[in-house]
């Protein structure tokens, strides 16, 4: 199973900002990835931008029934 958490490198010790529900002494594989400040807020402002703006899911392609089977 996987799980997310964040949290901060204090020496040799992982300091998480939630709580892991795990029994105590369960084995458990970590892994890395480096969060930079600056490029979470640049994502986050493109899509917020994104939301603003609205989703594009299409355009009305035929006015009667006609059209439609004109094709």
């Amino acid at each position: 199973m996987k799980h997310v958490h964040k949290g901060i490198v204090d020496g040799d010790v992982i300091r998480l900002e939630s709580p892991v529900k795990l029994p105590q002494g369960t084995p458990i594989l970590v892994s890395f990835t480096t969060l930079h400040k600056e490029r979470q807020d640049v994502i986050k402002q493109r899509q917020l931008k994104c939301l603003e703006q609205g989703f594009h899911l299409g355009t009305k392609l035929y006015s009667t029934r006609e059209d439609l089977h004109a094709r």
